[in-house]
């Protein structure tokens, strides 16, 4: 291993670490959009933040066939994009309060 590399093997480990750290946030952040959809709520006032959830339904998106015959691109173009239904999922918006935590 050369000095060079030596030198950023710390930088290595905490990157691995910070990745490690965004990972349980994502598990906690689902968690928690998952406490407020069972809850039923749509819109949630905290002290610092607001939070706003949307259902957005099952939608169709692009018709790429049709959009293939008029473009004509590559046959593999058109296949790597014929997922054209979404599925039903929340959308969360967050939105910071300008007011003073009491």
């Amino acid at each position: 291993m050369s000095n060079a590399n030596h030198n950023l093997k710390p930088l290595a480990d905490e990157y691995g670490e910070v990745k490690a750290e965004l990972v349980k946030l994502e598990i906690r952040k689902n968690q928690i959009i998952k406490h407020l959809e069972d809850a039923g709520v749509h819109e949630v006032e905290g002290d610092l933040f607001r939070v706003v959830l949307s259902l957005i339904p099952k939608s169709v998106g692009p018709d790429w066939k049709k959009i293939a015959a008029k473009l004509k691109p590559s046959r593999q173009l058109v296949r790597a994009n014929q997922h054209t239904t979404r599925k039903e999922h929340t959308r969360v918006s967050v939105y910071g309060r300008t007011g003073v935590k009491s």
